[in-house]
């Protein structure tokens, strides 16, 4: 019973932090999902590129329309966590260069995002190319 125990725990481990595959399910454009506390209340869409470079646009209404700020950064997965590095903005306020932000991916598959933030918030992202 013991192995058994091992093996899966083993089998877990590796299946949760496989940069690889996260890498791959994270390409495309991600807002704000049904279950984050922000639902509704927060409109954007991050785009994540396979150069390694996102787009995160902030709207201000739901109409998605116009902009409240747009931020352009690399990103990258590394042991499980997803690092977001802000190298310029534009917009209503600028977030300084060189600003990083570091996720723990508690899922990313599906089309569906699980992060525990750098504030220790759970926020949940579903991919989509519009804002909701």
């Amino acid at each position: 019973m013991k192995i058994f125990m091992f093996f899966l725990v083993l089998i877990s481990f590796f299946g949760l932090c496989d940069d690889s595959a996260f890498q791959k399910e994270i390409i495309g454009s991600w807002i704000t999902g049904q279950q984050d506390e922000y639902f509704g209340a927060q409109w954007f869409i991050t785009e994540y590129k396979k150069d390694g470079t996102a787009i995160h646009r902030q709207f201000k209404d739901a109409s998605c329309e116009t902009t409240s700020i747009i931020i352009n950064g690399v990103w990258d997965i590394h042991n499980g966590q997803l690092t977001n590095v802000v190298l310029g903005s534009s917009g209503d306020f600028e977030m300084p260069s060189g600003i990083m932000l570091v996720d723990e991916i508690i899922k990313l598959a599906n089309g569906e995002m699980i992060i525990s933030t750098d504030t220790n918030r759970t926020a949940f992202r579903m991919k989509s190319d519009k804002c909701l």
